[in-house]
């Protein structure tokens, strides 16, 4: 009995000293990075000093390392104004530190345009949708050639599918002649009812994936190229994207009916559409078993559910 216990306490200690030795390395990986943070932050702040005076301050966002190994830290540059611009600038953990001036001026100058952009697109949109918020993304072509990439969120519900979007082609080619570039990509975001909100945040921060993609339910694509000197429509697209609250009422209710009609091992799909033909009352979905597959569609409001013949 005495002799089974010495493997049981070498263990204990085992793990006791492990505990410690991680702790410690923690510790130690914790002060390192705090060492070379502060270095960074600085350099970065007597460069921005010495280069641009008081035009812009920084503002240290974090570390980029993986495994214990630090690849460089992250901040934002602020421009010292009314309107500030803020652009997001990576310092590579290099001995010594060197600043890319010339990369981040190429930056700031592209975010300036892209500033503007947004501010005449917006104001272009607001007499259609008043509360709508937007954003203009000119993006750079391997020919050396632009294509812009615009974010229109509509604040209003889509109903009249067809007058809508048919509007919205003409206003999107109107949108396309007093700006220069070869393709023009037009997105356009509808909640489920009319948001009333005053919107005063940042543009970026507002299209941001975890802020905004709650925010809409249908997103209708149009694109448009240029075909010598005039722009022809190649593309147009039209989306659901139901919330998680809408999306489980959905499940549950054809997870109801499957059960009552002899589907009840059947797993449910819901599935995302792109027709701008489809019937906007109805989502889509699939059961499927043993590769076998079954198609319908549910009624977004009161939930009426139909199978395709």
């Amino acid at each position: 009995m005495h002799n089974e216990k010495k493997p049981l306490m070498k263990n204990i200690i085992f793990l006791v000293i492990t505990f410690i030795s991680f702790g410690c390395n923690s510790q130690e990986q914790d002060r390192m990075f705090e060492q070379q943070e502060k270095k960074a932050k600085e350099f970065m702040e007597s460069k921005i000093s010495e280069i641009y005076n008081d035009q812009f301050k920084t503002e240290f966002i974090g570390t980029w390392h993986e495994f214990g190994k630090v690849y460089g830290f992250k901040f934002y540059l602020i421009e010292n104004n009314d309107n500030p611009i803020v652009v997001e600038y990576d310092l590579g953990n290099k001995n010594p530190f060197e600043f890319d001036k010339s990369g981040f001026e190429e930056e700031y100058e592209s975010i300036k345009i892209k500033v503007r952009a947004s501010e005449e697109l917006e104001n272009n949109i607001k007499p259609y949708f008043p509360n709508s918020r937007a954003i203009a993304n000119r993006i750079k072509n391997q020919d050396g050639t632009y294509r812009w990439v615009n974010s229109i969120y509509t604040a209003e519900p889509l109903s009249e599918k067809e007058i809508v979007l048919k509007d919205l082609d003409s206003l999107s080619k109107s949108l396309t002649k007093n700006v220069s570039g070869e393709r023009f990509f037009y997105n356009f975001y509808f909640p489920k009812e009319s948001d009333k909100t005053k919107y005063s945040d940042n543009r970026f921060t507002f299209f941001e994936f975890e802020n905004f993609n709650q925010k809409h339910i249908f997103h209708y694509r149009v694109d448009f190229e240029k075909n010598e000197q005039e722009f022809k429509k190649t593309n147009q697209k039209l989306y659901d994207n139901l919330n998680d609250e809408l999306s489980k009422e959905l499940t549950e209710s054809i997870k109801k009916w499957k059960n009552q009609n002899g589907y009840k091992n059947w797993e449910i799909s819901l599935l995302t559409e792109n027709s701008i033909e489809r019937d906007l009352d109805y989502k889509k979905f699939m059961l499927s078993s043993d590769g076998e597959k079954i198609f319908g569609f549910i009624n977004i409001e009161s939930k009426e559910l139909k199978l395709v013949e």
